[in-house]
């Protein structure tokens, strides 16, 4: 059920392995970030309302 890539198979199997990570990478540095930036702003909050959740 595999496509017959003849002899550029290695190449379009690393170019769908270099766009997978990529996609991965981009999807990992984007929660963590979301992430940081949710717990900054719920920190910045706090601060707003005299928490003392700082």
């Amino acid at each position: 059920m595999l496509p017959d890539f003849d002899k550029n198979a290695a190449f379009i199997w690393a170019c769908y392995g270099i766009g997978a990570v990529s996609l991965i990478l981009t999807l990992l540095v984007v929660t963590l970030r979301a992430k940081a930036s949710r717990a900054r702003m719920l920190r910045a909050e706090a601060r707003l309302r005299g928490d003392d959740a700082a």
